[in-house]
Formats: C-alpha cells, sequence, structure tokens
C-alpha cells in the first residue's frame, strides 16, 4: 500500500505547532509525530500593531528545528500556514521574507476566512459525530488568540458565519491594559464581550434556538481539564461549563497554572476564553458544549488530502462557500429567480468557452458567487448597483475564500455592469494575471445577465457552443425576448473582445 508523509506547520498568535502525518492510498490519515513551542506573536501584534525582531528570530531558530525534523522523517510535502498575529502585523511581508531567507520555510500568510475554513473541515474529516450534531440547529465556534468565529448550521448547511475579534490573547491584552484603572476587570471584560455577542444575536440569531455548541480551538482543551476526572469529557452541560467558569474566576492564572499542570501562558487565556463561551450560552441558550479533539493541524492535512482527491472526502466544502453567499444574497433581498437564471446561464457559457478562457473548477465557482451576487447593491441605491455591489461583496467574509478572490468576485460583479478598464490603469491593484481572470468572467456574466435583463424568466433552455468562430447561444424562450435581444449586442462586443469570439443569439419557437 502507497505511503506518503506530510508535513502541517501552524504558525499560530500564541504557539508553533508541526504534525507529520502518514497518508496511504485510501487516504486514510495518521498522525506520527506534534512538536510544539510557546511563542506569543499575538501578543505583541494586538498590542505594537508589529512584532519585535527579538521574536521573529525566536521565530526562524524554531523553524529551523522543524526543517530538521522535515529531513529526519524525510517529509517532502508540506504546508505551512500563518494566522491573525502575522497577518494583521505591519511588518508582516518582512517577517516571511525573513523566515524563508533564514529557515527555506515557505509559510503562507491566509485570511480569517480561509482559516475558519480549514477548522471546518477539520471537525467535518475528523469527527465522525459531528454529522449527527448538524442535525440539529447548532453553533460552531472557533475560538482563536485574536478573534473568535461563529457559525450557524441548520440541517447540515452552513447558513451564516461571522468574525467577532474577541479572541482569547486580544482580550487578555485589553484586561492588561485596563488592569491600573479598575479593580473588576472581569466584569469590564464581560461587559465588553457581552456588547459584541449582542450586537450578533441581534443580527443573526434573533429567534433562532441554537441547541447546541460545538467549540474548536487550543485554550478549550485546556478548560475541560479543571473538571474532575470522572466528568473530564467531550460534552459539558450547563452545569459543568459553570464549573469551570467560577474555578477560573476565583482563581489566578499562576494557581491554575500549578493545579491542572496547563502552561502559564495557557493558564492565563482561559478566563477571557470562558467569558466569551458564557456570554454566547446564556444568549443563545444551547444546552451543551460540544468539543471535538481536533486542531488546526488536522484541518491543514484534511485540505491536502480534500485538494489531492476530493472524492476522497464525504462532504462538498464548495458548496459550503455556495451556501455563504445565498445568504448574503437573501439578507440583501436579491431577486431568487433572477440569480438562479443568471446561475444557469454564466454555467453554460463557461462550459462552453472552457476550451477558449484556459480557466478551470475554482474560476468557475469565482464565477457562481459573481452570479449570486451580482445586484446586492441594489438594496443601498438601485442607481449605482455596480458600485455598491462591489463595496458590499469586498467588505463582506465569505468562508472559504482567500481575500485575493474575494476581492475577484467584487471586480467580476463590478466590471460585469461598468466599462472594463485598460490594464495600464489598474496594473498596481491586481496582477496580469488576475486582470485577465476577471475580465474573462466579467464578460461572461454580463452576458448571461443580460440574457436574463427583464427579471420575467423568459429562458427555458439555453444552450451554448463555438461554431465557425461564433459562440451560438441557442436559447428556447417562454415569452418575448426582443429587449434581451437589444441589450444582449451591446454585451457581445465586450465577450468578442475578450475572447476574439463573437456571441451570437439563435432563438427557437416560444414554448
Amino acid at each position: 500500500m502507497a505511503v506518503k508523509t506530510f508535513a502541517a506547520i501552524d504558525v499560530g498568535s500564541s504557539n508553533l505547532t508541526m504534525n507529520i502525518y502518514e497518508i496511504n492510498s485510501r487516504n486514510s490519515i495518521k498522525r506520527l509525530t506534534q512538536v510544539t513551542h510557546l511563542i506569543e506573536l499575538g501578543s505583541d501584534t494586538y498590542t505594537y500593531g508589529k512584532i519585535r525582531h527579538e521574536l521573529v528570530n525566536e521565530l526562524c531558530h524554531v523553524l529551523q528545528g522543524f526543517k530538521q525534523i522535515l529531513k529526519e522523517y524525510g517529509v517532502k510535502d508540506y504546508k505551512a500556514y500563518a494566522t491573525s498575529a502575522i497577518r494583521e502585523a505591519d511588518n508582516n511581508q518582512m517577517i516571511i521574507d525573513q523566515i524563508r531567507i533564514k529557515t527555506g520555510i515557505d509559510v503562507q500568510v491566509i485570511s480569517n476566512s480561509e482559516q475558519r475554513f480549514i477548522m471546518y473541515k477539520a471537525i467535518v474529516t475528523k469527527d465522525e459525530g459531528i454529522h449527527q450534531c448538524l442535525e440539529k440547529n447548532i453553533a460552531i465556534i472557533d475560538i482563536g488568540a485574536g478573534s473568535i468565529q461563529i457559525s450557524l448550521f441548520d440541517k447540515k448547511t452552513l447558513g451564516v458565519t461571522q468574525n467577532i475579534k474577541i479572541g482569547s490573547l486580544r482580550m487578555r491584552e485589553l484586561l492588561s491594559a485596563l488592569e491600573s484603572e479598575t479593580g473588576n476587570l472581569n466584569k469590564i471584560l464581560e461587559e465588553y464581550i457581552e456588547a459584541e455577542i449582542d450586537t450578533f444575536k441581534s443580527i443573526y440569531l434573533k429567534d433562532k434556538e441554537i441547541r447546541n455548541i460545538i467549540v474548536i480551538g487550543d485554550d478549550i482543551h485546556y478548560m475541560i481539564k479543571l473538571l474532575p476526572k470522572d466528568k473530564n469529557s467531550d460534552i459539558m452541560n450547563k452545569k459543568q461549563f459553570q464549573m469551570i467558569v467560577d474555578k477560573l474566576a476565583h482563581s489566578s492564572p499562576k494557581k491554575i497554572s500549578l493545579d491542572y499542570k496547563i502552561p502559564y501562558e495557557r493558564a492565563s487565556l482561559l478566563l477571557p476564553c470562558s467569558i466569551v463561551l458564557q456570554t454566547f450560552f446564556r444568549q443563545s441558550k444551547a444546552e451543551s458544549v460540544v468539543v471535538p479533539k481536533v486542531e488546526f493541524c488536522d484541518g491543514i492535512v484534511a485540505d491536502y488530502v480534500y485538494q489531492q482527491k476530493k472524492n476522497s472526502i464525504n462532504q462538498d466544502f464548495d458548496q459550503d462557500i455556495i451556501m455563504t453567499a445565498n445568504n448574503i444574497a437573501k439578507r440583501y433581498r436579491c431577486d431568487k429567480e433572477f440569480i438562479r437564471n443568471v446561475r444557469i446561464a454564466s454555467s453554460v457559457l463557461f462550459d462552453a468557452m472552457k476550451r477558449y478562457s484556459g480557466l478551470g473548477p475554482r474560476e468557475k465557482m469565482l464565477l457562481d458567487l459573481a452570479a449570486i451576487l451580482c445586484e446586492c447593491g441594489k438594496f443601498i441605491n438601485m442607481n449605482q448597483v455596480a458600485k455598491h455591489s462591489y463595496h458590499i461583496i469586498k467588505a463582506t467574509e465569505i468562508i472559504g475564500l482567500s481575500h485575493r478572490e474575494r476581492e475577484m468576485v467584487a471586480y467580476i460583479v463590478k466590471y460585469s455592469m461598468l466599462p472594463y478598464p485598460s490594464y495600464f490603469e489598474v496594473q498596481g491593484v491586481y496582477s496580469a494575471e488576475d486582470y485577465l481572470t476577471i475580465g474573462k468572467l466579467a464578460a461572461i456574466l454580463r452576458v448571461a445577465m443580460a440574457l436574463n435583463k427583464s427579471h420575467k424568466d423568459k429562458i427555458g433552455e439555453l444552450i451554448a457552443r463555438v461554431q465557425n468562430g461564433n459562440l451560438v447561444i441557442t436559447v428556447k424562450a417562454k415569452k418575448d425576448i426582443t429587449l434581451e435581444r437589444g441589450l444582449f449586442h451591446v454585451e457581445a462586443d465586450f465577450f468578442e473582445e475578450v475572447y476574439g469570439i463573437q456571441p451570437v443569439i439563435k432563438q427557437r419557437e416560444l414554448l
């Protein structure tokens, strides 16, 4: 049986972790070893806005040690991801460059939405019990050092996901800053966190009943150690959870560290973490907290396996991204029938042009997202749809997309309605490759939107194929499409400019 080794490296906000895994031909994953080093990069970032060179030197030194371990295990494939501490640091590009030069390790700084999506992949692929939990209304809370991510599920469908900057390390640093000004730090922290959770509840929870909370993150596993051994499990009820909160509220981090053999740096983060959970527990009226045994490195290897062979994992993660976009469209009251028709037309046109576009499945998904969100700006102003749609998409997190991909979706929507600029006008904004991709996808979306301009569901069937230098679009119409045919020729000119292929409409009899 063919076996390969793979390493996942997490350059986190409070620790560096490397897991080495063994992956067999059936894509079964087994962890061989784990190496962890506590280093509070986030403490610098959240306090000063950048990471001091002393910590950067320590970071590089540890990663050099990781590189030696990779050689010992014969690991050739690895992924190294940096999260919020480096992502938010003003000197992040210098740090990444120093790591590459001093250690030879390429670290990729990922967006928050990518980071949380990787953790979602970890719990779905590693913990079999999660599938039963997802049958009910459930919230997944991913507690990081810098922020938390709350994702709401209903019948295995990802409904809402939102990032809130109340991570445990960030909250601890806030407490330190206020220590000289108040004698009741816990109360101040509760008020701060409660204000953030209240806002989330008013917008997203409303009357929704959350039955269970799944909590992931390094700190929650240390919190469980505070329970009596006979009650130490992966599921906590309200009474058990309150027992933990009370212990943390009435003990110092030093005492918690000594009594439960928890590293002091970790012990100092547990109270902020518990208050975050306590507040959400109270607001959502959940019955229990489920703590799956997963970590970020497990998500990295799950993502690696999924990218290598998507059918090896029984979960369509791309569909979760689409569902997130659908919920954004719903929030901005987009026309569902129009979206459905534009998505169908875009997909047909993309497939017909696949040979000529050089684009793949990921670009097709970006086009699909653009089709879903193409008119969300009407919610703001019907006279400047392109402008407002662009700003909404750019400012709204879409879980699973990188910052670059989300911007590309925003530009695709913008230029499906506005004139496309020359590359000389935007070469400082995005690369030549992205410029071409955005133009190709915007050209398809323009034609798809023109075919449905009246919002009257006129097209019953649509077929497209390239013949004799033209993209022949054959439609069976339910109603008269004079309006669509007239506007189609305007958009066809840009399509021909991008692809060198002229789109033409052929209409069959009315259905």
